[in-house]
């Protein structure tokens, strides 16, 4: 009877800290609430609205994901540089903030499937007469702070003067009364600033340069049963529809030129 006691104690004792170990999925389900991480500042993917609180294209599919689960949503706002941290810290369950899905970024969190498939690129001036991406040598070039691209442009023109601004409309709006001659982004992104200007024959993308880049949901590292929850979420979006109708919410008239995918 001792011995047999022992034994439980014993296998009590090696399996508890895995017992302990949180499940995000199940987490979540508990909880009954998502807690979505969103920036406030980066139309169409996610910003305040006044009184309707932080909306946008990320944040609508984020919701989604919340239905599937069966759970109400939360989001909390957060800036480019916790993007991560809020993760690893379980203040969000989900980062839905247009971000990119870098390999950099893939040592610390886990990427769903992309969402958004919209290389980098850079807008000008048409009245600059920019037509490649060698002629910004010596020019200044707007780019939001936390971006992962300005080491490969830099690389490209070594002399470029790169200014960092907070958010994506200071950034075009520096581009817009001249204060820079381009404004590095995603191309989606990029295209949607101009029409909302009301005035988007003014501006034209740098033809023949373009980083590929695919945004997606950031999740904590190693929640294998959340991601593939969410991912699947996210073929379902797409099999409905949904995917597009939101899609077109946030970006019409702007074709939709990709399909959610296992990567």
């Amino acid at each position: 009877m001792m011995r047999g006691a022992k034994h439980a104690l014993a296998l009590f004792v090696l399996l508890w800290p895995l017992a302990a170990q949180a499940d995000k999925l199940d987490d979540i389900k508990a909880r009954g609430t998502l807690l979505i991480g969103a920036t406030e500042s980066s139309p169409p993917f996610c910003f305040r609205d006044g009184s309707k609180g932080i909306v946008g294209y990320d944040v609508d599919l984020a919701a989604q994901v919340a239905g599937e689960l069966g759970v109400k949503t939360q989001t909390v706002p957060i800036i480019n540089a916790e993007r991560i941290s809020a993760l690893q810290h379980d203040r969000a369950d989900l980062v839905a903030a247009g971000m990119t899905r870098s390999k950099g970024r893939a040592n610390d969190i886990d990427f769903s499937f992309a969402y958004l498939d919209s290389p980098h690129k850079v807008l000008v001036r048409r009245s600059a007469g920019i037509g490649r991406v060698a002629e910004l040598a010596g020019r200044k070039l707007a780019l939001v702070k936390s971006a992962s691209v300005d080491a490969e442009l830099k690389a490209a023109v070594p002399t470029l003067d790169i200014t960092f601004f907070d958010d994506y409309g200071t950034a075009f709006a520096a581009l817009a009364d001249g204060r820079v001659d381009g404004f590095l982004a995603d191309k989606m992104l990029l295209l949607w600033f101009a029409q909302k200007s009301g005035h988007p024959n003014d501006f034209v993308l740098i033809d023949g340069y373009e980083l590929p880049r695919t945004a997606g949901f950031a999740v904590k590292k190693n929640e294998p049963r959340f991601l593939d929850f969410v991912d699947q979420a996210l073929l379902k979006m797409e099999a409905s529809g949904a995917a597009a109708k939101i899609f077109d919410r946030w970006f019409a008239p702007l074709p939709r030129t990709f399909r959610i995918a296992p990567d």
